[in-house]
């Protein structure tokens, strides 16, 4: 019998009691086989305690391993994700953010998945389902086949798609974070994108082509204000960064960062758009004009969408 668990699942949190019912929820309902094989870490950095009841009620009536912490003081996002993933004896860890959730059948899934490959992978990436805060579906995101993407594949799929990984999607050896470090502080918001090129640069990933779990976009999200000069200068650091490897051509990574940026700015400002946001939509817009970005041509993916919203942006300037 093994001393420790599969699969940590963890889950920082931060002023979402409602939203943290639905994602513990989403797996303190699974099948009750499937219970032993999975730990549950809560890391609450909330400053009252509406989480942290329902957090600990929900674990006391879990049958398999479980753990609760209320951080004081509060630790900040990155350091919230990191402490709960210091806390995991788990093989594997999925981080699963207070706002998302797991489909019916969807741990069952990843668990089975997990026990099938024996740990010959050491990144694992399945598909998601995109939501919008009243689970509407937005989007499908998955693989069409099982499939082991080398480093070099890895980094260019990561970074010709901005939304390539979604982070209740990615199931990482635990071992692994103390070979690569854990999430920095010092990038903000990006710090995950930091993270994913220090583990495929190393391992790759493999990708599995079974949807698992819902990411929600909505307007209280914390990377609602990533869309701004400084995550550009960042962002445009870790480029830099991945180019040091030699990894990738200096022509492909030219294709990236077009893919990139312009998905990245694009998917921004139609963010604003949808919720009738114009002037924080004009702001992102602006992005595309700075000098570091201004140069970088749309493929033909993105020509038409820029098109489209430099004309809007244009009837806005003219209202204003």
């Amino acid at each position: 019998m093994k001393s420790f668990p599969l699969l940590s699942i963890c889950v920082p949190t931060y002023n979402r009691p409602e939203w943290l019912k639905r994602a513990l929820v989403s797996v303190t309902t699974v099948k009750p086989e499937f219970c032993q094989e999975i730990e549950i870490i809560v890391s609450d950095d909330s400053s009252d305690s509406s989480s942290g009841e329902i957090a600990q009620t929900l674990l006391r009536q879990w049958p398999g391993e479980g753990k609760y912490t209320a951080n004081c003081p509060r630790l900040g996002m990155a350091q919230n994700w990191n402490h709960a993933i210091t806390m995991a004896s788990g093989e594997y860890i999925v981080v699963l953010h207070d706002d998302d959730f797991f489909i019916p059948g969807g741990v069952e899934n990843l668990v089975k998945t997990l026990n099938g490959l024996e740990q010959e992978y050491p990144i694992l990436l399945f598909g998601v389902k995109v939501v919008n805060d009243r689970e509407q579906l937005l989007k499908m995101q998955t693989f069409p086949e099982y499939q082991y993407l080398s480093p070099k594949k890895a980094l260019i799929n990561l970074l010709s798609n901005s939304s390539f990984v979604r982070f209740p999607a990615i199931a990482i050896q635990r071992k692994i974070f103390n070979e690569v470090g854990y999430f920095n502080p010092q990038w903000g918001e990006p710090t995950d994108l930091d993270m994913w090129i220090r583990l495929f640069s190393r391992y790759g990933v493999y990708c599995i082509p079974l949807i698992t779990c819902a990411y929600t976009v909505h307007s209280q999200a914390l990377t609602m204000g990533v869309f701004n000069e400084n995550t550009l200068q960042t962002l445009l650091g870790f480029f830099e960064r991945v180019a040091s490897l030699n990894l990738l051509s200096s022509s492909e990574m030219e294709d990236c960062k077009t893919k990139f940026f312009h998905q990245f700015i694009l998917a921004g400002a139609f963010r604003m758009l949808r919720r009738g946001r114009f002037r924080e939509f004009h702001q992102v817009m602006q992005l595309l004009k700075l000098g570091m970005i201004k140069d970088l041509k749309p493929t033909k993916k993105w020509k038409l969408v820029r098109i489209v919203f430099e004309i809007m942006d244009g009837g806005y300037n003219l209202v204003m």
